[in-house]
């Protein structure tokens, strides 16, 4: 039976020299972070594991590379520094698509969780609570721990579909109000919104489409409810889920793993059945994904290179991103009945000094996505077309989408390259 206890006495229940997986996304469990930071001294040899995190890595405040180690397979911005220093003792990546990460974390994988902490909201009547807006991994983390600690927040909505987890699987629980985690895609530039126009045009009608995270993702969700049938399956969805759900033509199938996104966002989808919340399990299931009709894909890319080989993860050797889900789901559309899959960024960035379409990727770059994969690349300049094109037609398309002043430097390197 769930214990209620303090997060003192909650992260007392770890065991020093094991592995510990914390939640990511927008489940935050602030209390629980703050009492690991301020007794991280009873730790020599801890091992914390842990995905994305939208949130701002408070539980890294103290004692890392002392007191702990962290392991992620999804750097963030948040970690840019720590993976610049490249100190073994402090941070390591682990390469890995999220299809694998059920296997990954479990008894007989490379990561054998003791312990699972997760935020929930409060418990129901029947038994039972709901892991709300961030159900992806952590399913399988409760299954595959010894011990589950939950932060039980009152402002954690109850989502509909595999959401719930039984009282009576959690060990300790510790009460909090805190809020949730806010996720703001940004405004979106004018580059932007030529970007989301020409992606909406190869979207076809009665789609199944899947995004990636970011301001153009979000803008181009909220310009799906205009293409009838449209339909929803994916590892997360932001902000304009409500503006698809309120103006689209017929009622969609929405499946998905996570919410990032405001307060009014997380109370919407709260007991919503339009919105069925799934473990990776389901939202990175091939065999799902790839009997859908019509599945678009749409992710994003550091850097494309006039071959087609695309870098998601890396700025040359330190790792910003991850693979995440983009492979699954990019291999799945290729093989769907009229599925595309759509890499879509600005042409440009950092003040357009540098073209992020490049004769080759940096030096010490991931490929992330191989160039036999990658199908439509889009800019603010239009959309390359690559699936069945010779290297020589590849970079014909990529530097039509490229930013003009890049075009002719772009030409001459790639002579230069192929023979």
């Amino acid at each position: 039976m769930v214990k209620i206890v303090s997060p003192e006495v909650a992260v007392s229940k770890i065991k020093d020299g094991t592995h510990v997986v914390f939640p990511a996304s927008c489940a935050n469990p602030v209390r629980f972070y703050d009492a690991f930071s301020k007794n991280i001294e009873i730790f020599n040899n801890l091992t914390v594991c842990s995905g994305l995190s939208l949130g701002d890595y408070s539980f890294l405040k103290r004692g890392l590379g002392t007191n702990f180690h962290y392991k992620t397979w999804q750097a963030a911005p948040q970690l840019r520094k720590l993976f610049q220093e490249n100190d073994k003792s402090k941070v390591s990546f682990i390469p890995t698509r999220l299809s694998d990460l059920d296997e990954l974390v479990s008894e007989r994988g490379a990561i054998q969780p003791e312990v699972a902490v997760i935020q929930t909201s409060t418990p129901q009547n029947d038994g039972t609570v709901s892991l709300g807006i961030s159900v992806g991994a952590n399913q399988n983390f409760v299954k595959q721990a010894k011990i589950v600690i939950a932060e039980m927040n009152t402002n954690m909505p109850v989502t509909f579909g595999d959401s719930r987890v039984p009282v009576d699987n959690i060990d300790y629980a510790i009460e909090s109000d805190s809020p949730l985690v806010v996720y703001d895609t940004g405004t979106p530039s004018a580059n932007d919104a030529k970007i989301v126009d020409f992606v909406l045009s190869l979207i076809p009608e009665n789609a199944t489409v899947q995004f990636g995270v970011g301001a153009i993702p979000d803008r181009v969700l909220a310009g799906l409810a205009d293409v009838s049938g449209a339909n929803l399956f994916s590892g997360m969805l932001s902000q304009s889920l409500i503006h698809f759900l309120e103006n689209g033509g017929d009622t969609p199938t929405v499946v998905n793993g996570e919410l990032a996104g405001d307060q009014n966002l997380y109370e919407y989808c709260h007991l919503n059945k339009r919105v069925f919340m799934a473990p990776l399990s389901k939202t990175h299931s091939f065999v799902e994904l790839s009997a859908l009709k019509r599945f678009i894909s749409i992710n994003s890319a550091v850097e494309v290179d006039l071959q087609g080989q695309s870098n998601g993860e890396t700025l040359g050797p330190v790792q910003i991103s991850g693979v995440g889900g983009s492979l699954d789901y990019i291999q799945a559309a290729l093989l769907c009945k009229g599925g595309a899959s759509i890499l879509a960024m600005p042409s440009t960035t950092g003040g357009e000094k540098r073209s992020k379409i490049v004769a080759h990727l940096a030096h010490g770059s991931a490929v992330t996505t191989p160039r036999y994969c990658v199908d439509y690349v889009v800019t603010e300049y239009g959309i390359a077309s690559l699936r069945g094109k010779t290297l020589w037609e590849r970079a014909e398309q990529l530097i039509s989408v490229a930013h003009p002043k890049f075009r002719e430097a772009l030409v001459t390197e790639f002579e230069e390259r192929v023979p």
